[in-house]
């Protein structure tokens, strides 16, 4: 346990001096809290510049929250991804863990104190982005009424750790940063490729991040969350444990 501790405390401040956690919660803070805004005057501006466009629909704040879900789930999620993509490559070309694991830190510490500053990275950095639009949405459309907002945050929130279990066990597996950032890709388009089959659909993860809108407009309920969330924490549970695993194994 002190070792993991200590190289959890290691781990965040390399992750303060290189900036990493520093970039995340800007990218996530400003899409995040643009959100309101762009769906508030996007249409003005394109109605401004477009030649003889008009826009017949006044934007409402359910637009608002159409375009954070859009954001986070498309640029914040991969920021994430390509910024942690790096956290075992870096160790491997320094050789530190070799030096760490020989003086005696186990191995799962290691993993699991990555794990762990990553999360609290990404659970930081999504609920500023969340609070700040959630303050702007109110400001711009007061009068509002929506419900399962905050729910519909929660399950998109859940999607980041599954992304970040196949992300770790991609930075075990592979050494080179790029080759742990495709594999973490490749699963999570494998997702997508299976949403689209119908039997499969109901139960896919994917419905964490693409039917946030939908649980807020009241067209779903939430308990279509329920088996997709309880999968995606298996999930992730499973993928952690095999980078575990395969850590364990691994010759550094």
């Amino acid at each position: 346990m002190k070792g993991y501790i200590a190289f959890v405390k290691k781990e965040f401040v390399e992750n303060l001096k290189n900036y990493r956690f520093l970039i995340l919660f800007a990218i996530f803070a400003i899409f995040g809290m643009s959100s309101a805004f762009l769906a508030k005057f996007t249409p003005e501006i394109i109605a401004a510049f477009g030649a003889g466009l008009e826009i017949t629909e006044e934007p409402v704040a359910l637009d608002a929250w159409q375009q954070f879900f859009k954001n986070i789930s498309g640029i914040g999620f991969s920021a994430f991804i390509i910024l942690f993509g790096s956290c075992m490559s870096s160790e491997y070309s320094k050789g530190t863990l070799l030096l760490l694991v020989t003086k005696g830190l186990a191995r799962p510490s290691v993993i699991m104190a990555k794990y762990t500053v990553a999360a609290v990275s990404m659970t930081v950095s999504f609920w500023v982005s969340f609070v700040g639009a959630y303050g702007y949405t109110y400001y711009l459309w007061p009068d509002a009424s929506l419900s399962n907002v905050v729910p519909s945050a929660f399950f998109m929130w859940m999607i980041g750790f599954l992304y970040l279990s196949i992300l770790i066990l991609g930075c075990v597996l592979f050494k080179q940063t790029f080759t742990s950032i495709l594999f973490t890709g490749g699963i999570v388009a494998l997702f997508s490729v299976l949403s689209v089959v119908k039997p499969l659909s109901a139960f896919n993860p994917v419905v964490l991040t693409s039917r946030n809108v939908d649980l807020i407009s009241g067209e779903i309920t939430m308990t279509e969350f329920l088996i997709p969330f309880i999968i995606s924490v298996v999930l992730s549970v499973i993928f952690l444990a095999a980078a575990i695993r395969a850590f364990n194994k691994k010759q550094l």
